[in-house]
């Protein structure tokens, strides 16, 4: 199911880039259209003309790849210093697959040549300037409605044939993937149709709204556009997080029998007695700390009994008397421990033989050594985290830490459970305890460490995702309005009030967004649940739309809003001064 949500991940976050892509080729289409016939009157054919209109965008993209790849160099070397949602990555981290570079280096370019072709199919280029549109024509639907029809017929063999698991095999991969790709490709298809549709018969209402929409009856296509790139990042993160709250119950184990999360566990490389003790004492020092003990501790086994296994405590007398009553002590002594609930640690006695083998080691490798005659049994009591600590109690002289294959240092810690920041406190204490170790909590609910990185290494990347969107839809609101400055300019001067002009815009971005808007729900729900039928999951949160889509309408306007000073300084009437 990893594998599933992985895939699923990249694609909902790169095919909103790839709309992008294709929104950002057609921005300057009428200065392009200009430059084409003047090409014209100097002698061009019309494919003369067409390949002119690729190499552009050839150029314009291969100068784009080569700014991204700067940008992501100096990126990945400064990636170290940056922490974000508690991801910190390395230079070595972010390290691209040849193929996956070499992909993107070929699909960026073809994909802004193919759409520079395709805008230019409707399209007269005529000498002396002239720029002449065809006619108009009804956009057709079948094919924007066979995308999302051969995305669900990808996905139906599954339904079928595996019945309530999804394929792990990597063309069963593959086929989900591509059957996503489909469905939120067909979302930006069916937009702008969508759009045409809905404003052919509106007509009357006050004048912003006849000029919002007469624009989109007039030509509908740029405004869809600018907002198809949000349609479809809104429609592929609803389908991520219905997956998510569907299947996160799997990857989520239960609390581990602490009624808080005021326990911590510490593993540290061997460190001397007197160290431990520091640490301890650091820790104990620490505000919302209750209890703190360190101390060096090993699983053993008896060499003549493979299958009585306990554990080893070495520590200095003031360390063993926390976890016992050990009564008199000095450097040198062993006790066995001894708690109510008695277990196998019986079978340690003086003289015992005792085996420690390396894990993963060879037996004849093990540390040997025998339980003096003169250990004597001790109760043993609850330490920090309430384990007690049975089996052998070992003071440094007796037995030398040093000597056990793979020992390590631990600390164990409660808080308060009244102060959620001891947690921190006790963490930045263990910060100065030096590399090659760290703090842990226990209890609470635990997720799989894949499904926790995943989830937050999303949430990284949508919020990049939606930065680069929003930064496109801006730079194409911004070329809508300056081709159509000379409009706003000769509204402006036969006295429409600028306050119209306003609204108008608003209006007409308000119209695409709300249908993309319903588009996305209703797709991103039908792709999320279609996901957790493949998995015999169900949907937990039926409301799991709404954050993320008034996130990306937070967005659009915001976007809106940033472009309306140019708007203002564009519609006067001292705009139609030309030279």
């Amino acid at each position: 199911m990893i594998v599933i949500l992985t895939v699923l991940a990249c694609v909902v976050l790169l095919t909103p880039v790839a709309v992008f892509i294709a929104t950002s080729v057609r921005f300057g289409g009428a200065g392009r259209d200009r430059r084409l016939a003047a090409l014209r009157l100097l002698g061009a054919d019309l494919g003369t003309v067409r390949r002119i209109a690729a190499g552009e965008a050839l150029a314009g993209s291969v100068l784009g790849l080569g700014f991204g790849a700067v940008v992501f160099l100096w990126l990945w070397e400064y990636a170290r210093y940056v922490t974000l949602l508690d991801i910190n990555l390395f230079p070595s981290d972010v390290v691209p697959a040849p193929w996956i570079l070499a992909l993107t280096v070929l699909a960026v370019p073809v994909c802004s040549v193919a759409v520079a072709l395709f805008a230019l199919r409707g399209v007269i280029v005529e000498p002396l300037g002239g720029v002449r549109d065809t006619a108009p024509r009804r956009r057709r639907l079948w094919w924007r409605l066979l995308l999302p029809a051969l995305g669900a017929a990808l996905l139906t063999p599954f339904f079928a044939g595996v019945a309530g698991r999804l394929p792990a095999t990597p063309p069963g991969v593959w086929q989900v993937a591509m059957g996503a790709t489909l469905l939120l490709i067909g979302v930006a298809a069916l937009l702008p149709w969508a759009v045409e549709v809905a404003v052919a018969r509106i007509h009357g209402g006050p004048p912003a709204w006849q000029l919002a929409v007469r624009r989109l009856q007039l030509n509908s296509g740029p405004a869809p556009r600018a907002v198809s790139g949000i349609t479809v990042a809104v429609a592929g993160a609803i389908a991520l997080q219905t997956v998510f709250t569907g299947v996160q119950g799997r990857f989520e184990s239960p609390p581990v029998a602490l009624p808080t999360h005021s326990q911590l566990e510490g593993s540290y490389p061997l460190a001397p007695s007197e160290r431990v003790r520091d640490w301890a004492d650091r820790l104990r020092a620490t505000k919302g700390v209750r209890a703190a003990t360190g101390y060096v501790d090993r699983y053993i086994e008896k060499d003549d009994e493979p299958g009585a296994v306990s554990s080893v405590v070495i520590g200095d007398c003031a360390t063993l008397a926390r976890l016992a009553d050990i009564g008199s002590c000095r450097d040198g002594d062993v006790f066995l421990g001894r708690s109510e609930e008695r277990s196998h640690t019986e079978a340690f006695r003086p003289g015992s033989k005792v085996a420690v083998t390396p894990y993963g080691g060879n037996p004849a490798h093990a540390f040997r050594w025998t339980v003096p005659g003169s250990a004597r049994e001790v109760r043993t009591r609850p330490g920090p985290t309430d384990d007690c600590p049975d089996g052998v109690l070992a003071t440094p002289a007796a037995l030398d830490a040093s000597a056990l294959p793979d020992v390590r240092t631990r600390l164990f810690v409660r808080t308060d459970p009244d102060d959620p920041d001891a947690i921190e406190r006790v963490r930045n204490t263990a910060a100065g305890f030096g590399p090659g170790g760290g703090i842990r909590r226990l209890g609470g609910v635990v997720k799989d460490d894949n499904f926790a990185l995943l989830q937050r290494g999303l949430a990284l990347a949508a919020a990049g995702m939606l930065a680069l969107v929003g930064a496109g839809m801006l730079v194409s609101t911004l070329e809508q309005l300056r081709e159509r400055r000379r409009l706003l300019a000769s509204l402006a001067a036969v006295g429409v009030p600028r306050r119209t002009l306003v609204r108008s815009v608003l209006w007409q971005t308000a119209i695409p967004v709300l249908l993309g808007m319903a588009a996305a729900v209703g797709t991103g729900l039908g792709l999320g649940w279609a996901i957790l039928r493949l998995n015999g999951g169900r949907v937990a949160d039926r409301w799991v739309f709404w954050p993320v889509t008034c996130a990306g309408m937070s967005l659009i306007g915001l976007v809106t809003l940033a472009a309306l000073p140019a708007l203002l300084r564009m519609a006067r009437p001292d705009g139609l001064r030309t030279e």
